[in-house]
């Protein structure tokens, strides 16, 4: 057992399952092997929650005075190499210039990869009495719910659902508090904005013990709904808001035949509660 777990090619292949890059029959092979060793399933588990944390990082760009140095340093090796034009062969020159030039980029990308990671660590240990921002005030929603998410890797999520937020443009929409333990997300916004939102969020459910979705509707009260996919959530909302209109005969008598949705611009509201352990 425990050469399967050191052995490179075990790990080769997890990485591709992860990436999507096995044939179906090499994804069948993965799935068997995951199955009956324990060992291996764990760093299944290792290796997506690894790829998680990379993609959840914010970008940043290296500070100003780091491109002020390259440009500083990258003129004194030019005027240097003129001097030595005569004195040096050209290729060996050449060679020196360009080794610079890598240990200054190398440099360059050292400090802008402590930026990123000081970034992520500050989101992670920032005082849950942060300010809130302000939601748009709406008279009516045509969908109001809560999304219950239960995790043990209760940051990484967090780190993940902060992100997607920003990529999607919604920071103006959404209001963030923590209650006795638990992170709360109010949004509201457009159902095409909500959509987009839930397809950023789809590979976090890897890391959740339960998704449960609460629906309030005025003729049947709350709905509850469990073990709910992004992909669920989407086609409950759309079946939600979007009126069914029938198709009628010349006789206006009502035939059984396929319904026309109508669809229009409307606000939603989504609460998504993230609870667990870390």
């Amino acid at each position: 057992m425990k050469q399967k777990r050191e052995n490179p090619d075990i790990e080769e292949l997890l990485n591709s399952f992860i990436d999507g890059e096995l044939t179906e029959r090499e994804k069948t092979e993965v799935q068997r092997l995951i199955s009956h060793d324990a060992q291996v399933a764990q760093r299944l588990r290792e290796l997506q929650t690894s790829k998680m944390l990379v993609s959840s990082l914010p970008r940043a760009e290296a500070p100003a005075r780091i491109l002020e140095q390259i440009k500083s340093s990258l003129e004194t090796e030019t005027i240097s190499g003129r001097r030595e034009w005569n004195e040096e062969h050209s290729d060996r020159r050449v060679g020196v210039r360009h080794l610079m030039v890598r240990k200054l980029l190398a440099a360059a990308a050292m400090v802008g990869l402590v930026a990123v990671l000081g970034s992520v660590i500050y989101t992670i240990v920032v005082p849950e009495s942060h300010p809130i921002s302000p939601v748009p005030t709406v008279a009516a929603v045509a969908f109001d719910g809560r999304l219950e998410l239960k995790t043990d890797a209760l940051r990484t999520v967090n780190t993940f659902i902060d992100r997607a937020i920003e990529d999607n443009g919604l920071s103006d929409s959404i209001s963030v508090e923590s209650r006795g333990g638990k992170r709360v997300y109010s949004l509201i916004c457009g159902q095409e904005d909500l959509n987009l939102l839930l397809a950023d969020l789809a590979d976090v459910w890897e890391s959740c013990n339960s998704t449960t979705l609460f629906v309030e509707t005025k003729s049947s009260g709350e709905q509850k709904f469990d073990g709910v996919s992004t992909d669920r959530i989407i086609k409950i909302v759309d079946d939600l808001i979007t009126p069914v209109k029938p198709i009628i005969t010349k006789d206006e008598e009502e035939i059984e035949k396929p319904t026309i949705r109508v669809k229009d611009a409307k606000k939603v509201h989504l609460s998504i509660v993230v609870a667990g352990s870390e």
